[in-house]
C-alpha cells in the first residue's frame, strides 16, 4: 500500500467528511452510527485512535482498512480517467 492518508490522530468526523466511503468501514468494525446518538456529537472531536479504543477495535487494523478503501477509490477513479 502506498502511503497511509488517515491516521490515529485524525477526527473521526473529519475522515467521514473527506472520504465518504469509509463510513462503512467504520460501521464494520464496530463503531456506532454517526449520523445518531452521542456518537454523533463526540464523532465531531474524537480522534480515530479514541474511537477504536473505546470501542475495542485494534487501530491498525482500522487504519489499514480505511487507507484500503481510499486507495482503491482512488484506484477506480484513475482507471476511469484512462
Amino acid at each position: 500500500m502506498a502511503r497511509k492518508v488517515i491516521n490515529g490522530d485524525m477526527k473521526v468526523w473529519d475522515v467521514i467528511q473527506q472520504y465518504p466511503q469509509t463510513y462503512g468501514v467504520f460501521r464494520e468494525f464496530g463503531c456506532p452510527d454517526v449520523h445518531k446518538g452521542s456518537f454523533a456529537v463526540s464523532a465531531h472531536f474524537m480522534k480515530v485512535r479514541w474511537a477504536a479504543r473505546a470501542h475495542r477495535i485494534d487501530l491498525d487494523s482500522l487504519l489499514r482498512r480505511l487507507n484500503e478503501v481510499i486507495a482503491e477509490d482512488n484506484r477506480s477513479v484513475s482507471s476511469a480517467l484512462h
